[in-house]
């Protein structure tokens, strides 16, 4: 673990971001307690968010494919950790982006959303009472703000936060402006936004239109940061872009599965005699860093940690472990998005188009 905190000291210094402790979220969850979550952009705000609980959690859900993985799983477990404490929880479907950046049609977007990916968030614990759904298509005042945004921010600005400078990207993240505020259309309040670190441009550049916005009064928005889920060849990050490094949900193939887990990059010693004498280097060992976003008992991954860095447990031994848990995950999973499918299709989930109708939900 230190070789990643290291890192991420690094990169918080780097990014000018303030590193945050479970003791001082007060959030009693295991991102909190293992410091998964790790860094925000906008302390101050979101100290006085979680002792006044007057803010609002937002996420997107990009429908590009049919399945999400586990980096996307870990968003959905971050959102969870404020879910109970915010005013209001909104899921936005980024169809418009998808569109822009992925050349996904807004009709495939839209089946793709309802058929998977809305399910699929519902499934790993977004509760359907609690939250709202919107389309970016479909919602007219998102584009108030990104036409606002767009007046505020400069060519130069866009090339300094995102580099190639391209029209898909100046729009999209526009959109992700408005998207970030809509909420506080109904009423002013901070918005925390949990989001991997590659994310924060979005946000940077957001809470710089905050500042300069002369037609809204917007509060601040607020970048809580998790760390990544790795890639399974032990550098980077999970991403959907290299399939064969990344554990997507849900898997009906346990077989290639199996594979995957069982080739996942190891913090174990070259021999199994090295192994027991020496045990595995755990900030190097990509079994156990999954480990650390699926186990949720404190005292099994404890167990684990021990066993694996003192060489009782062998390499080959938690791979296993780690393709028991994942099967067991997608067995559970696989139930349950059937269940929100027909949920789904019965229309019992809260869709708006608008500030006016979130203020009638909320009312």
């Amino acid at each position: 673990m230190q070789g990643d905190m290291d890192r991420e000291t690094r990169l918080i210094e780097e990014f000018g971001l303030r590193s945050i402790t479970g003791q001082e979220l007060g959030i009693d969850h295991y991102f909190a307690r293992r410091g998964i979550i790790y860094a925000c952009r906008g302390y101050e705000e979101l100290m006085e968010a979680l002792q006044s609980g007057n803010f609002y959690t937002l996420t997107g859900i990009m429908p590009s494919s049919e399945r999400i993985h586990l980096g996307t799983m870990a968003v959905v477990e971050a959102v969870k950790c404020f879910s109970d404490r915010t005013k209001q929880t909104i899921l936005l479907v980024a169809d418009l982006e998808s569109l822009a950046t992925r050349e996904v049609s807004l009709e495939e977007a839209r089946r793709i959303a309802f058929e998977f990916h809305i399910p699929t968030y519902l499934a790993l614990g977004i509760d359907p009472e609690k939250c709202v759904f919107y389309f970016q298509s479909e919602n007219k005042d998102i584009h108030k703000i990104a036409a606002d945004a767009s007046r505020e921010i400069t060519l130069q600005e866009f090339r300094a936060v995102y580099g190639l400078l391209e029209p898909s990207r100046i729009i999209s993240s526009l959109y992700q402006i408005g998207d970030i505020l809509f909420p506080q259309l109904v009423r002013p309040m901070i918005g925390v936004i949990p989001v991997g670190l590659d994310q924060d441009p979005h946000i940077r550049l957001c809470r710089d239109y905050v500042r300069r916005s002369k037609f809204f009064q917007f509060k601040q928005a607020v970048g809580v940061y998790i760390r990544d889920v790795p890639s399974l060849k032990g550098e980077g990050k999970m991403s959907k872009s290299e399939p064969h490094a990344a554990i997507f949900l849900p898997e009906d193939d346990y077989k290639e599965l199996k594979r995957k887990v069982y080739k996942a990059f190891s913090g174990g010693a070259n021999t199994l005699e090295e192994q027991r004498k020496y045990g595995a280097d755990l900030e190097k060992d990509v079994p156990y860093k999954i480990l650390q976003f699926i186990l949720k008992d404190d005292s099994e991954l404890q167990r684990i940690a021990e066993s694996y860095s003192s060489g009782q447990m062998i390499s080959g031994e938690i791979k296993e472990y780690l393709y028991q848990r994942l099967v067991e995950l997608m067995q559970d999973l696989k139930a349950k998005i059937e269940q929100y499918r027909e949920t789904v299709k019965r229309k019992e989930i809260r869709i708006i188009s608008s500030a006016r109708e979130l203020a009638e939900y909320l009312a």
